[in-house]
């Protein structure tokens, strides 16, 4: 078990060899031998089992999960991942939202009034994450199954084995009104477009920005990272609770299939704004943090105002310059629509 500081009463994510359960700290032995969990729920079939006692030897790991104005505990046997500069964790609300999400996903196999309300739906958005089941060997594979898109608050499992490719989907994945986020995407781009005719436009692929804010001296030698890599390292959900040996081929297409699906495609989008936000632009938000607090920090500015219309430009030193880390010399301003205004002013 590891070595975090439990406290009755905190909601615990436990992860046992074949099980990954949330529930409520009601007892922990004095040795720590054994723990106590209330209102305990399977994280990934949502059955609830009341309380129930888990031993040391049984349990894999354990995670206290934040609540939304909490940061996470994590003990030392947890490990960030080695070339990620940072990591989060799904507070109780989220992954409560995402849980639910995985589970209402909605599965289309025929273009029926089902498909035409989805298509309806997707097409007034404007972020998609997209997987693909079956793709493992790119133009080679033989068992195309699946294609998943996901919002942000809703999953659509389309049964491309039986329906193929639409020309609405088709949209959906070429419009550059859209981007996409995809994991390790050139087995999906090179079965779309060798499949299926179907040019993939712009996309954004968290392998890649895993890869790019690695410490990795050489990144031309791309290794590949798993998805539930990802979901793991970044997002601090357990290893097991995605199914490997889920069978994408057979149909009908069961309620397990549908449900790893959904859980291939949920976390897409979460990790791009991770990425992004949390990541490759920590230091241009903090050069804007600066700059916002220039001239609110300084006590007396309203003052420094008054002195710099009155006596021209003696207390201009009174503000704070602010640093910013951009060096403006390595920017390249294009001459030409320069020239080209110049010559037009000229002209008039």
């Amino acid at each position: 078990m590891n070595k975090i500081e439990l406290v009755l009463g905190q909601t615990v994510l436990l992860e046992l060899e074949e099980e990954c359960l949330l529930g409520e700290l009601l007892h922990v032995s004095s040795d720590r031998s054994f723990i106590r969990l209330s209102d305990v729920r399977d994280m990934i079939t949502k059955e609830s089992y009341g309380i129930q006692t888990y031993y040391n030897s049984e349990i894999r790991n354990i995670q206290v999960i934040a609540s939304d104005k909490a940061q996470i505990q994590t003990g030392p046997s947890e490990k960030a991942p080695d070339n990620s500069v940072k990591s989060t964790q799904l507070s109780i609300a989220n992954l409560d939202d995402t849980l639910e999400q995985i589970n209402n996903y909605v599965f289309i196999h025929q273009t029926d009034v089902k498909y035409h309300d989805s298509i309806r739906y997707l097409k007034k958005q404007r972020y998609f994450g997209i997987a693909m089941e079956g793709i493992e060997h790119g133009r080679h594979s033989s068992s195309l199954s699946l294609l998943s898109i996901a919002t942000y608050d809703s999953i659509y499992i389309f049964d491309i084995k039986w329906m193929k490719i639409t020309d609405e989907i088709r949209d959906l994945l070429c419009n550059d009104r859209y981007r996409r986020v995809l994991h390790n995407g050139r087995l999906v781009k090179d079965v779309l477009q060798h499949k299926f005719g179907v040019h993939v436009g712009k996309c954004f692929d968290v392998m890649v920005a895993h890869i790019a804010i690695s410490k990795t001296e050489n990144k031309s030698v791309i290794e590949e990272f798993s998805l539930q890599a990802c979901v793991q390292s970044y997002l601090k959900l357990p290893a097991n609770f995605f199914d490997v040996n889920i069978n994408f081929n057979e149909r009908p297409v069961n309620d397990s299939a549908k449900r790893e699906a959904a859980k291939h495609v949920v976390f897409l989008l979460p990790l791009q704004d991770l990425f992004i936000h949390d990541i490759m632009l920590e230091p241009f938000y903090s050069n804007c943090s600066k700059y916002l607090q220039s001239l609110s920090r300084n006590p007396d500015f309203i003052n420094s105002l008054t002195d710099l219309r009155n006596k021209n430009c003696e207390a201009i030193e009174a503000v704070t310059p602010v640093k910013l880390g951009i060096n403006v010399e390595l920017l390249d301003v294009p001459e030409e629509p320069t020239t080209i205004l110049s010559q037009a002013s000229g002209s008039n």
